[in-house]
């Protein structure tokens, strides 16, 4: 058995280093309501190990007790409010600050004759909450997409198993029982607090820069990695170019280029690996395209795997033609990670003006429409009207 005085001290000591990282991260962009959420979370979760070690020091403390299983509570029901306004829900802060308050008075109306684990059903079934309900809302929708996502994730959903573990257990056999005292006893416990807050708390610290760089991006006028143009700037640019081409009665197109298999870059290798493979078809697209005719960009932040090229000047027949040579480049140039040599594929879908005029929306859902169905139909290829 480890001391557990001991471990509320590392406890105290390791979750203050993560809330600390995570103030002073924040602080630094300013504070956005999920900042302040998780700041709460990781502020919680230290006072927690605090209350309760003061509540050791005295029988006269007793009543600290309450105070802990109440921060207890709002660490995982804050965490979940957090996810909930990163992904532009609600928060609902009153039911955490209800559970809370419930938790704290459960345990002083058991009194100091109850000892340490009066009331103690609130705490578990608060903290088992939070934890579910956060594991569950971090598992959801785009949060999926982000590796630390899942991950936070998942924590807080083994938190939430084990805290309901400890529910049943409590209310089945009593706080007395062996099974609650050593198996799911205050040193587990404490164990489980730390890998929880750490990992939490690095999770996220990293998503929320994330998001800061992506919001950052979008406000710019190139995204700094690919250089191609962000949504913020790329469709006015192609309405204005449409309207030249209009006026000038040039020819135009569109093409739709769809990147295959980034998603089975980012699991095999990593995020990085899979952004330098959009960079290469970038690099490509831009070598065989006259900047003074042409510009790419992305109209849509989430599908990362998808940019548009507009040509000026060219018929469907020359977009045909371009597209096809730029396939063929992707495939001749190999992508080099860690030794390896990736050969990279494409599908592209080209809209010209003879088929739709110059209605730039109509041109894009045409060449858009080609581009999906060349990846259903085997991908590596390109379809136009040809």
């Amino acid at each position: 058995m480890l001391d557990a005085t001991t471990l509320y001290v590392v406890s105290i000591v390791v979750v203050t280093i993560v809330a600390t990282t995570f103030v002073v991260e924040v602080a630094s962009r300013g504070r956005s309501p999920v900042d302040l959420l998780w700041t709460l979370a990781l502020s919680s979760a230290a006072t927690t190990a605090v209350f309760y070690v003061a509540a050791t020091a005295s029988g006269t403390l007793w009543w600290f007790v309450a105070l802990g299983n109440a921060s207890s509570v709002v660490t995982t029901l804050a965490m979940w409010n957090g996810i909930r306004a990163d992904g532009g829900r609600r928060p609902l802060l009153g039911v955490t600050l209800g559970a809370a308050a419930v938790t704290a008075l459960a345990t002083l109306l058991a009194g100091p004759d109850a000892g340490e684990w009066g009331g103690g059903w609130a705490v578990l079934l608060g903290t088992a909450a939070g934890g579910l309900l956060g594991g569950v809302e971090a598992l959801r929708r785009r949060w999926m997409q982000h590796r630390l996502g899942v991950v936070l994730g998942g924590v807080l959903l083994l938190v939430g198993v084990y805290y309901s573990a400890r529910l049943a257990v409590y209310l089945a056999q009593g706080p007395d029982s062996p099974t609650f005292t050593r198996a799911l006893g205050t040193s587990t416990t404490l164990l489980v607090l730390i890998v929880l807050i750490t990992t939490a708390g690095y999770c996220m610290v990293v998503i929320r820069t994330d998001e800061v760089h992506t919001r950052e991006i979008r406000a710019s006028a190139f995204d700094p990695q690919t250089g191609l143009r962000t949504p913020a700037t790329f469709l006015p640019r192609a309405a204005e170019a449409t309207r030249e081409a209009k006026r000038a009665g040039d020819p135009l197109a569109v093409v739709v280029v769809v990147v295959e298999g980034r998603g089975d870059l980012t699991t095999g290798f990593h995020r990085d690996v899979a952004e330098a493979a959009l960079v290469a078809v970038v690099d490509s697209a831009r070598v065989l395209a006259p900047p003074s005719n042409s510009f790419a960009g992305r109209v849509d932040d989430d599908a990362s795997d998808v940019f548009e090229v507009l040509l000026r000047g060219f018929t469907g027949v020359e977009a045909h033609a371009w597209a096809e040579n730029l396939r063929r480049r992707v495939i001749a140039v190999p992508l080099q990670v860690d030794g390896a040599r990736l050969r990279l594929r494409v599908s592209l879908g080209v809209a010209a003006d003879a088929e739709t005029g110059y209605e730039l929306d109509a041109l894009r859902e045409l060449a858009a429409r080609r581009a999906k169905r060349a990846v259903a139909e085997g991908g590596n290829r390109v379809l136009s009207w040809l």
